[in-house]
This record gives structure tokens, C-alpha cells and sequence, in this order.
């Protein structure tokens, strides 16, 4: 119960209390100031009946038939004109000689009222003489049933005022202590900003007791932005470090060799992908001449033309290898495209102005040397890893260094077969295709918390991936194989909504949690928001046993489409989750301000995590911060026992990977 609702209580019991005190002694002073008026009149009744008879009586006998009928003349006048119960003329024997009375009528007294006052019969007695001899005695009851009328009414007069009391006390109590505990209210909002990362300062209240709470707030509010802000800082700093180059800002070797090994390990059917290697030739004798900070001027030019020419295609990565190498590997690309790509680079690139305008390079020579390799499918080289595709590239690079035409070579890594060797519009037509029959396939793949941390390193189920498969003209293809491709023919919002679509129609997808993917392009498409909101209002049940993922490496820059979709499932008890968490430089500062639940770290850090203490270090900071943010931190891709326990070690609450469990036709059952 709330401070003010207790507050409240308290009060109206107090008051309540204070006002039925003074209803039962203003009833009980009207019972006895009543009962004392009827008490007098019955006795000066008496008195004066008493004397009427005694004067009117025989000196010796006041009991014959005359003297009786006199008293009984007497006792009917006196009773017919006032208010009594009884009037009763008794001798000396106690006989009753005349005796009048009426019944208890007390119409509209309800009798539980009557029970409750209970009025004693007031009474009044005098003795009949005649001269120094006793003849009798009369006793006179007044009759109670005005009595109870008067107090009757005086008590719903007492009772009406009570309630209208009541309810003016209650109103204006209830307004006093709304007005009062503001700031607690305000203090509670704080806290709770506290608990989502939002760290507010509120003004300081008039009343002393409660400005000390404030301020004490407003202190902390701002110590733990202060230290949150500073773990995260500290983070980014690590993740620059460890995986960008801090010349261009491109991902450094260690990333892209860590990302592409993760790719080629990662679950798919006849993948295609390329991968390309680029030199800027005579890197030195630009330094030399121009100095290094002009080099590095240059080298920034080639690293945004890059990223501005691969922002169109999903899962692409570039990096600079070393001081003149660059590295690009783009996934769901056919072998025309490449070919195209690979010569828009190289034209774009060798014309570019600096390199035309080099004094030095009075002959214009060749600086950009384009390696490229083209994989029809990726699944044959998972053996070898991307050993096979960085040696093919290398060659094909040394083999552009040596064209004295061209200055760039495209290869084929293996032959490939018709289906593999697919344009752009077929994959289009084969897509739509797919999503107007709806040919979904799915299988789950488990993921699992820590339950503790002993020899034993038990683990408990946490919730189960869903993993969408399509089957096109009888084959079978992985998200990782299609989804690049829908994306870049801007296919994800239809694609998603239709497998949430299929999901809530699903019939076997278990008792516990389930997780369910979601593209960057689906949260600004207002059709797709509108369906899942729709599902969600309907199946309320379900709804809070939803997990929406979503790709922490592009959410910052669709900022208000991603708040506005977690605020949504919010309100309807689905939870929020973040996967391949790591790979962006601004994920951490993004990662604040969102109502999540679950934070997946990206495997690239997890494939080297028992030996490399950068990222061992990277894993448990996120860890920390996660703690601190009531996020549970997960790993992806966990592939052997050593990396588990690692960790474990490290603090991990829970993970996904193939040695943890791979996916299968149904929901893993915890």
C-alpha cells in the first residue's frame, strides 16, 4: 500500500473515529435529557393525580363502586391528554382498582434502533391518604415512543452530517496529500528514470525533511551517470582500440579477420560472397614527399569512398589491413556484380584528384592495385575457414601489381554451378516468390543461462532463437544466405512481418520464451509496426513471452524508430534484445537509453576470448555495465568447452553456439 493511501487511511480512521465519538455522545446526552423530561412529567402526573384523588375519596373507604368510578373518570381525562405508557390506581393489598395503559406503537423507529438506545421506563408514584390514613398508591409510566422519535431523528440528523463530513475530509485530505507528496512522486519518478538509465534532476521540494531526500537523490542521479558514463566511455575507448584503425576508422585487421572467420563459420546452404583486396602503391614515397599527415589524409579519402559505396549492401565489412592494404568482403553478391563493383572502385579510386595532381608522379602511375575473389559458394571453404578466400584474394592482388593495363584482377575461387551464379533479379523473383507462398521453415536454436558457477557449471534453458529458413524451388536457404540479399532489394519490412505473421499462427512453439528477429529496415516501415502491435494486443498471453532482436550495429542511426519500437512492445510485456553487440563504436552510448532486457556481445570477441585478454576485458566491462543496467549479457557463437568456461569465468550470464546447442525442428523444452 502507498504512502499516501496509508496516510489516507490513517487519517479517515482518525476522523471517522473522532466524528462516531461525537454522534454516539450527542445520542446518548438526547436519551438521558429526554428520559429525564419523561421521568419529571410522569412524576408531577402522579403528584397531581395522587392529590385529586385523595381530596375527591371517602374519609374512611375509597374503594366502593362510586369512589372508583370518580378515580377512573380522573384517570382517563389525565391519560387521554398527555403522552403515557400506563397510569395504574393500586389499594393497599397491591391490587390494581383502575388501570389504564396503551400499547408500544413506534411507527418509523426501526427496531435494531430501539434496541440499540433502549430507554428505561420513566416512572413517577405518589400515595393516595385520606387525612393521616394510606388508601393506595398511583404510578404513572410515560410512554417512550416520542422519545424514540426525537432521538431517531436526531440521529439521522447526526448521521447525515457524519457522512457529508466524512466526504469533505476525505476530499480535502486528498488533495492536501497529493499537493503534499509531490515530491515523492517526484523522487519515485527519479529512481525509476535511474532503473532505465535516464538520469534526471528534479527541482527541490519546500519541505525540509523531504528536500534533504531530494538532494541526496539528485546526487546520486548524478554520481551514477557520472560512473555509468565513464564505464562506457572506458568501453569505447577499449573497442577503439582493439578493433579500429585510428587513421581511417575503419574496422582494423584483428576485427575483419575475427568477423570474417565468424561469418564462414556460421550456419548456411550455397552462400556467395566476394573479397577484396586493395594497395595503395608507392604509400612511402607519398609520405616522403608530402609527409605523413598528408598520407593520411589520402588514406581517409579511400575509407570514405568505401564506406559510402558499401553502405548498400547488407553484412559488408571493410578495414584497413595494414599501412596500405584495405580489405572488403561483401556477402550475397553475384559474380556480375562484383565484376561490376570491383572496376567502379578502381576507376573511381585511380582518378581520384590527389592522385592525378601528385607532382612527384609526373608519369601518373598506377597507385591502386584491386585483388578481388569471388566465392559461388562459401559453405566449401568452411573447412579451411577464410584461409582458402584471403590466399585466392592475395594472389589476385599480386596478380593486379603485375597487370601493366588494368591494375586490378577478378578470380573464381571455385566453379560454380548454374544455380549459383544467380543475378540480382532472379534472386528478386525467387524471394517474392517464396514470401507470397509463404514458404517458411523454422527451427530453434536454444539459449542458455548460467545457474551457477561451480565446478559442475550448470546451466539452465533462458530461451529458444528462432531461425527462419526459405525453401526455393526445393532448396533449403539460411537467413544468412537470403537475408542480404532481401535487404539490399528492400524486401526486410514485407519479409518480417510476414514470419510474425507465421509465427503467432504457430501451434508448437513451446511453453517458455522465444526469440524472434528483427531487421533495421522493418522498425521504419509504419505496416510493419502496425501488424506487430496488432498481434501483440490480440495474443497478450504470447506477447509477453516474445524477445524482439534487433542488429546493435545500425540502430543508431534510426534512433526514433528504434525508441518508439521499444516502447511499444514495452506496453505490452514483450522484451528487448540486442545482438552482435561490440561491432559498432557507437552501440555503448545507444545502449543507455533503450528499455532492454538482453544483450547479446558479438562472436567476433568470443572466438578469441581464452587467450586475448583485450577482449577478455572488453566481455567482463560489458558484463559490469550490464549488471548495472539490470541487462542479462550473453555471448554468441560459443563453439568449444574453453570458451564457455572462460566465460564463465569472466562472468558471463548465459550464451548460444553450436557446442552449446545447435538448432533443431522444435523448441528445446526447459
Amino acid at each position: 500500500m502507498s504512502l499516501q493511501r496509508r496516510l489516507m487511511l490513517a487519517i479517515s480512521l482518525l476522523l471517522i473515529g473522532l466524528l462516531v465519538a461525537n454522534m454516539f455522545v450527542t445520542v446518548y446526552n438526547a436519551r438521558q435529557n429526554i428520559y429525564q423530561q419523561l421521568e419529571v412529567h410522569a412524576q408531577d402526573t402522579a403528584t397531581s393525580l395522587g392529590f385529586n384523588i385523595s381530596q375527591a375519596a371517602l374519609l374512611n373507604d375509597a374503594s366502593s363502586e362510586q369512589d372508583v368510578a370518580k378515580i377512573r373518570l380522573m384517570v382517563d381525562v389525565i391519560f387521554d391528554r398527555g403522552y403515557y405508557r400506563r397510569i395504574v390506581y393500586r389499594n393497599l393489598e397491591g391490587e390494581d382498582v383502575v388501570r389504564k395503559e396503551a400499547p408500544l406503537n413506534l411507527k418509523g423507529v426501526p427496531l435494531w434502533f430501539t434496541g440499540w438506545v433502549s430507554i428505561p421506563e420513566p416512572r413517577g408514584s405518589a400515595v393516595v391518604s385520606s387525612g393521616w390514613f394510606q388508601l393506595g398508591e398511583v404510578v404513572v409510566v410515560s410512554h417512550p415512543g416520542f422519545a424514540y422519535g426525537d432521538i431517531w431523528r436526531t440521529f439521522k440528523k447526526q448521521l447525515g452530517l457524519f457522512l457529508f463530513s466524512i466526504a469533505l475530509c476525505y476530499g480535502l485530505l486528498s488533495v492536501s496529500l497529493k499537493f503534499i507528496l509531490r515530491p515523492l512522486r517526484q523522487l519515485e519518478d527519479q529512481a525509476e528514470a535511474v532503473y532505465r538509465r535516464e538520469f534526471i534532476q528534479f527541482p527541490l521540494p519546500n519541505i525540509p525533511e523531504l528536500k534533504r531526500v531530494a538532494v541526496a537523490m539528485n546526487r546520486m542521479s548524478a554520481k551514477v551517470k557520472s560512473m555509468f558514463s565513464h564505464q562506457i566511455e572506458l568501453n569505447d575507448r577499449l573497442h577503439q582500440r582493439l578493433c579500429t584503425d585510428e587513421v581511417t576508422g575503419l574496422a582494423n585487421r584483428y576485427d575483419f579477420d575475427e568477423r570474417l572467420e565468424s561469418y564462414m563459420k556460421s550456419e548456411r546452404t550455397n552462400n556467395m560472397g566476394m573479397l577484396m583486396l586493395m594497395q595503395v602503391g608507392d604509400l612511402l614515397a607519398i609520405n616522403l614527399n608530402e609527409g605523413r599527415a598528408q598520407g593520411d589524409v589520402y588514406l581517409q579519402t579511400i575509407a570514405t569512398y568505401l564506406k559510402e559505396s558499401l553502405a548498400g549492401f547488407a553484412g559488408a565489412m571493410c578495414s584497413r589491413h595494414s599501412g596500405a592494404d584495405f580489405a572488403v568482403f561483401i556477402p550475397s553478391i553475384t559474380a556480375d556484380e562484383s565484376k561490376q563493383l570491383m572496376e567502379q572502385f578502381y576507376n573511381h579510386l585511380q582518378a581520384m584528384e590527389w592522385i592525378q595532381t601528385m607532382e612527384w608522379n609526373a608519369e601518373h602511375r598506377q597507385l591502386i592495385y584491386l585483388g578481388v575473389v569471388y566465392a559461388s559458394d562459401l559453405s566449401e571453404q568452411v573447412g579451411r575457414q577464410q584461409l582458402n578466400l584471403l590466399i585466392a584474394a592475395d594472389a589476385a592482388l599480386n596478380q593486379a601489381r603485375k597487370d601493366q593495363h588494368s591494375g586490378y584482377h577478378w578470380q573464381l575461387l571455385a566453379k560454380a554451378a548454374d544455380s549459383d551464379m544467380l543475378s540480382a533479379s532472379h534472386w528478386s523473383a525467387l524471394i517474392r516468390e517464396a514470401l507470397s507462398q509463404q514458404a517458411f521453415d523454422f527451427k530453434y536454436q536454444p539459449i542458455w543461462q548460467v545457474v551457477t558457477a561451480s565446478s559442475e557449471h550448470k546451466k539452465e534453458l533462458l530461451f529458444n532463437e528462432v531461425l527462419t529458413h526459405l525453401s526455393i524451388n526445393g532448396e533449403d536457404y539460411s537467413a544468412s544466405v537470403f537475408m542480404p540479399m532481401a535487404m539490399r532489394l528492400q524486401l526486410m519490412p514485407e519479409f518480417d512481418r510476414q514470419v510474425i505473421d507465421a509465427i503467432f499462427k504457430l501451434d508448437d512453439i513451446g511453453d517458455g520464451e522465444f526469440c524472434i528477429n528483427i531487421s533495421t529496415a522493418a522498425l521504419e516501415d509504419e505496416e510493419f509496426i502496425s501488424a506487430v502491435e496488432a498481434h501483440l494486443a490480440s495474443h497478450p498471453k504470447l506477447a509477453a513471452r516474445i524477445i524482439f532482436e534487433l542488429p546493435a550495429n545500425s540502430l543508431s542511426l534510426i534512433e526514433a524508430a528504434v525508441r518508439n519500437f521499444a516502447h511499444m512492445v514495452k506496453r505490452y510485456n514483450a522484451k528487448l534484445s540486442l545482438h552482435h553487440f561490440g561491432r559498432g563504436t557507437a552501440e555503448f552510448a545507444f545502449m543507455q537509453s533503450l528499455p532492454l532486457d538482453y544483450l547479446k556481445i558479438d562472436r567476433c570477441f568470443i572466438q578469441s576470448i581464452v587467450d586475448d585478454l583485450d577482449a577478455q576485458f572488453f566481455v567482463r566491462s560489458l558484463v559490469t555495465i550490464g549488471q548495472g543496467c539490470d541487462v542479462v549479457v550473453l555471448a554468441e557463437g560459443v563453439e568449444t568447452e574453453a570458451q564457455w568456461l572462460k566465460l564463465i569465468e569472466l562472468g558471463i550470464q548465459g550464451g548460444q553456439g553450436f557446442w552449446l546447442g545447435r538448432p533443431q525442428a522444435v523448441p528445446l523444452q526447459s
